[in-house]
């Protein structure tokens, strides 16, 4: 792997702005002491003398040569799925515990209740974690919920 002067002057830098914790100064480290120009140092040595696996550098090396120094940009977040429900989905989900169960079933599961929310559509997805979370939010049981039958 060989850096340009331009990358060499960055990863310096940078490696002066941040704190000896920083997982950024780490890796760094480890792609200055990988510099062809400068003496690479093998990736168990070098693991040895940061601190860290041998895989964690083969991983940062093998990401710098496909990202470029882009791989310290920081990478947009997901959506959390419980951002996502709304009091829509709790108002569906306490009409189902009203409802008799399925198939004369006693009481409620956990995955049927996700399964039929993403049936109505009213979800795209949800975990059964969640489903148990919205029972718990809105003090809703599944052993109330039984059939009337």
């Amino acid at each position: 792997m060989f850096l340009t002067a331009e990358e060499r002057q960055t990863l310096e830098d940078w490696r002066k702005k941040y704190k000896s914790h920083s997982p950024k100064l780490q890796r760094i480290q480890i792609l200055l002491n990988s510099d062809e120009h400068t003496g690479r140092r093998p990736a168990p040595e070098l693991a040895a003398v940061l601190g860290c696996s041998t895989k964690t550098v083969e991983r940062v090396r093998r990401q710098f040569c496909e990202q470029g120094l882009a791989m310290f940009e920081p990478t947009p977040r997901k959506t959390r799925s419980d951002k996502k429900i709304d009091g829509r989905v709790e108002a569906h989900l306490t009409a189902l515990l009203c409802q008799s169960p399925p198939d004369e079933q006693p009481r409620w599961q956990l995955q049927v209740l996700a399964d039929r929310l993403v049936e109505l559509e009213v979800v795209e997805h949800i975990s059964t974690t969640m489903v148990a979370r919205l029972l718990k939010k809105t003090n809703l049981s599944l052993f109330t919920a039984r059939s009337s039958g």
